[in-house]
């Protein structure tokens, strides 16, 4: 009977998988697919939307002008603005030619140190305006150029807070924009299999909502910076393209043995 017991736990033991064995199980994490760039886009300054060209769902090309904000003050600014600017300019013109007269008269002893200093001291005062206007109408041009709003790149419009006639504040979102051209598997990672995730590893990715789809991913970022409470942590591959495939399908990583 001994030998019987024996034999049956030698067998079970050499059936057993090794801890090599064990530590070389696959590893699996679920996780979203994530579009590669997202950015919310709002407003810099404080005016009346008179336009919005977009809705949700819309595609978009990159610099495409989305939402037109009113000018109109902005423009009597500028011209306002350009006004002064020319004035200055002009006043400048006059100075130089008194400094240059000036100068050519202090080296003839024709006039004294004082008055030439003191249109010295002018011209430099003219070229200080014309550089504050210069600066003015900079500001205001800037500020035009804010009242469109355009596409930072090509992607998809997938929030839309912005409605005709709506007062902007600065600050205050008005679109989201997504990437969809390239996208990511964005998952987290049990602190344990950490050490067996390396940058630049394939893994296979199961798309659920494709019918199971296989994918094969390149892990692009591990972010080693777990969450305290879960202990796991961020991992992201890169996806190849796929028809079908969104931002915020489900799927599960497989890591390999």
């Amino acid at each position: 009977m001994n030998r019987i017991i024996c034999s049956l736990l030698i067998t079970s033991i050499l059936a057993s998988p090794s801890a090599g064995q064990m530590g070389d199980a696959t590893r699996t994490s679920t996780g979203i697919v994530v579009a590669d760039r997202k950015v919310t886009l709002a407003a810099k300054i404080v005016g009346r939307i008179v336009d919005v060209k977009v809705e949700e769902g819309d595609g978009v090309r990159a610099s495409e002008v989305l939402i037109d904000i009113d000018d109109a003050e902005l423009r009597a600014e500028l011209a306002s603005a350009q006004a002064v600017l020319g004035q200055e300019e002009v006043n400048l013109t006059h100075m130089k030619k008194l400094d240059d007269r000036y100068r050519k008269l202090l080296s003839q002893n024709a006039t004294s140190a004082e008055k030439a200093d003191e249109v010295v001291f002018n011209y430099g005062v003219a070229k200080a305006r014309v550089q504050r206007a210069q600066a003015v109408v900079a500001k205001v041009e800037a500020m035009l150029n804010e009242t469109k709003i355009r596409a930072p790149f090509s992607g998809v419009i997938i929030d839309k807070r912005a409605e005709l006639g709506q007062i902007t504040a600065a600050g205050e979102p008005l679109l989201v924009l997504e990437d969809q051209s390239t996208l990511k598997f964005k998952t987290s990672v049990k602190e344990q299999d950490l050490l067996h995730i390396k940058k630049g590893q394939k893994i296979s990715i199961t798309i659920d909502a494709l019918n199971g789809l296989k994918l094969t991913g390149m892990i692009s970022k591990i972010i080693t910076s777990g969450d305290t409470s879960t202990h796991e942590f961020v991992v992201e591959a890169t996806l190849p393209t796929q028809d079908g495939l969104y931002p915020g399908m489900f799927g599960k990583a497989e890591f390999g043995r």
